[in-house]
């Protein structure tokens, strides 16, 4: 690091920190003087009210001004908040680009939003910004990027990451890699945190491609436990909001998230990076309402099959959960449920419609829409038989749909669904299931439609392995727009997907496929060691070293715990993940210690200690894991393995596995066990 470089750099970056200052003081005077104006504006509106309604274009200016002014105030203040978020670290890298019609090449600083000085200057880049895409794809030397005039050619003859805080700077480092170790590594090794926060300093050119993707294709990212999936899905839809912030609003983006716990994991990334948050939904709450009833929950069926292990309840999943099954249900809705409704001559005083009307209407011309389609058409069909004023003919055709509807042999969505499994010859159901939810609102959507709250231009759906191919289809019926499918298929804990999943799944969902093979959350021990329990290498590990992942055979396995909890940082987060809730019960009926730490289903992530299931855990990370009971009785069948593996990914920094009996073969074929007294 060169000594006059240094003071040169500390001496731009004093420059920006005096122009971010500037810049919140413009910015606050001129909030101030908005308020003053829609304060005279308003109190002339009062004063003056009967004269400026009668000049209605006047009116009209007033309401416009107090609006404009408004909107500014709003927008400032969000830019303060961004600016004094910027002030404590203003930039992380910088890149020197020298266009080929240029002789010296401009330096370019990059941050989490711009920074101009008075003279409108930029002295920061935001990320986002197109030029910014050189500084995360590309080695020092000859490049290019696109923007709206095009492809820009040129060469990129540095790269500079620096490392700020609290607006000090401590060191820089010039690099031709993408991103620089040391400085990756620095952020890959602290503590967990209560939030998922941004990472736009150390996004890597596999992500970035992804992030700035310029088609609206639909896209499934089967990314190893890591990799930086849902980091990357955030950062898509900042980037989203900046390059298309006149067509795209932060309200018009939806994420279905696997939970509300997961919800909350995420709600302070988009305004890190200075968007409004964009709606978050969980599919089971969706589906009530789409349903308007209470159903299993794909947590109760979990429990129930991690606990038990029926095979009966295997197979039920695996049949539900497979791409045959969709494709009956498809048959089932284009064919055998349009025969649920019987024709019948309906008269009404002097208009009749005859049954041979209906029935040609509704099986021969309608015969390629679906049920609630055609009942449509038939109900406005008849109200056309009748003389009636416009205002008065909606309520016809719902009277007209009301009688319609009475013509079929039953409407009720489980009787239907029954129907449908005794056509393949599966057992019919008394209640609704999780594997039985997405059918029966297929059922609903084809039979009396669905009525969409949902509304949305662009759709995230995480943990896309949670789900069937039923549910896949049942979100094209209710999201015409695009989406961003996210997962991990070896993560999936209820049923084990095999590699021809993912190309039936975008066959289906008309998707390219793009991977992330890179892990970066676990040391590269705990990343090897988790592999090695799935039985296959599905990922590239960065070269962070950390210590052995321990295997701890014991008497007693509340008792080690509390042992291990003497040892670690007790700065770090704790995670004790355990099969079932009988296993917690168990734990925390043994020790006063364990009672204290929190059930993660019913808590925010923020505690820093926390006992879960893998289920409840999926997603989120934590700086130490312990798996207690991990014998070979209680993890014995591949859906062990998968409990296993995703349990072990959760952790960052220490992994231990303890068995009071003899381990699990999953592990025993990893490393020699510790025992202890």
């Amino acid at each position: 690091m060169n000594k006059k470089t240094l003071e040169q750099e500390k001496e731009y970056l004093g420059n920006v920190l005096s122009s971010i200052v500037k810049l919140k003081d413009r910015n606050s005077k001129k909030i101030k003087k908005n308020k003053e104006s829609i304060a005279f504006f308003k109190n002339f509106f009062v004063e003056n009210f009967y004269d400026i309604k009668k000049e209605g274009d006047e009116l009209a200016d007033v309401n416009l001004q107090i609006e404009n002014l408004e909107n500014q105030n709003l927008f400032m203040t969000k830019e303060n908040a961004r600016l004094t978020k910027q002030k404590a670290n203003p930039y992380f890298g910088r890149f020197d680009f020298r266009t080929n019609s240029e002789t010296e090449p401009q330096k370019f600083y990059i941050g989490l939003g711009l920074v101009q000085d008075e003279n409108s200057v930029n002295l920061i880049y935001d990320w986002r910004a197109d030029i910014c895409s050189l500084y995360y794809d590309d080695k020092i030397g000859k490049t290019s990027y696109t923007c709206p005039d095009g492809e820009i050619k040129g060469e990129v003859t540095l790269k500079r990451q620096f490392k700020i805080e609290n607006g000090e700077l401590s060191y820089y480092l010039d690099s031709n890699m993408v991103i620089d170790d040391d400085i990756l590594m620095e952020q890959l090794s602290k503590n967990a945190t209560s939030k998922m926060h941004d990472i736009v300093s150390t996004i890597q050119k596999e992500q970035n491609v992804l992030i700035r993707a310029e088609d609206f294709e639909n896209t499934i990212v089967q990314g190893v436990a890591g990799s930086g999936k849902t980091s990357v899905a955030m950062h898509r839809v900042s980037y989203l909001l900046y390059k298309y912030r006149k067509q795209l609003k932060s309200e018009d983006i939806l994420i279905l998230s696997p939970s509300e716990l997961f919800s909350d994991y995420l709600s302070e990334v988009l305004p890190a990076l200075g968007e409004e948050k964009s709606f978050t939904t969980t599919f089971s709450s969706m589906a009530k309402r789409l349903l308007g009833q209470d159903y299993q929950t794909r947590e109760q069926l979990l429990e129930k099959v991690i606990g038990e292990q029926s095979q009966k309840d295997f197979e039920n999943i695996a049949i539900k959960s497979s791409f045959e099954f969709l494709n009956d249900l498809k048959k089932f809705l284009s064919h055998d449920i349009c025969n649920l409704f019987i024709p019948k001559t309906m008269v009404f005083g002097d208009v009749v419609i005859t049954k041979e009307e209906i029935y040609d209407i509704y099986f021969e011309k309608l015969k390629n829409l679906q049920i609630h389609k055609r009942i449509e058409v038939l109900a406005e069909y008849i109200s056309d038989k009748f003389k009636v004023s416009s205002h008065k003919r909606p309520d016809l055709i719902k009277r007209a749909k009301k009688i319609l509807y009475n013509k079929f042999l039953t409407t009720d969505l489980l009787k239907i669904y029954n129907l449908f499994l005794g056509s393949v010859e599966l057992e019919e159901v008394e209640e609704i299931g999780a594997y039985d939810i997405a059918p029966i609102l297929l059922i609903k959507e084809n039979l009396v439609g669905l009525k969409n709250n949902y509304d949305a231009k662009y759709v995230i759906v995480d943990e896309m392995q949670d789900y069937t191919p039923c549910h896949f289809f049942l979100f094209d019926k209710i999201w015409k727009c695009s989406k961003l499918y996210l997962g991990d298929i070896n993560q999936s804990i209820d049923r084990t997907l095999p590699a021809s999943y993912l190309s039936n799944l975008a066959k289906l969902t008309k998707s390219k496929i793009k991977f992330l093979t890179k892990s970066y959350r676990s040391t590269m021990q705990i990343s090897l060691f988790s592999q090695k329990i799935l039985g296959k290498h599905i990922a590239n590990n960065v070269n962070r070293n950390g210590e052995e992942v321990e295997c701890i055979r014991t008497k007693n396995c509340a008792t080690e715990i509390e042992k291990i909890l003497q040892k670690i940082d007790k700065k770090q987060s704790v995670a004790i993940i355990c099969k079932t809730k009988e296993e917690i019960k168990s734990l925390q009926k043994e020790s006063a210690v364990i009672k204290k730490f929190k059930l993660l289903e019913n808590n925010k992530v923020g505690d820093k200690k926390i006992i879960t299931t893998p289920a409840n855990a999926k997603g989120v990370e934590f700086d130490c894991v312990i798996v207690p009971f991990t014998t070979k009785e209680n993890y014995h069948n591949e859906l062990d393995r998968n409990l296993l593996y995703v349990s072990s990914t959760r952790a960052l920094h220490r992994l231990f596995f303890l068995s009071d009996s003899t381990p699990s073969k999953f592990l025993m074929k990893t490393q020699q066990q510790k025992k202890t007294k």
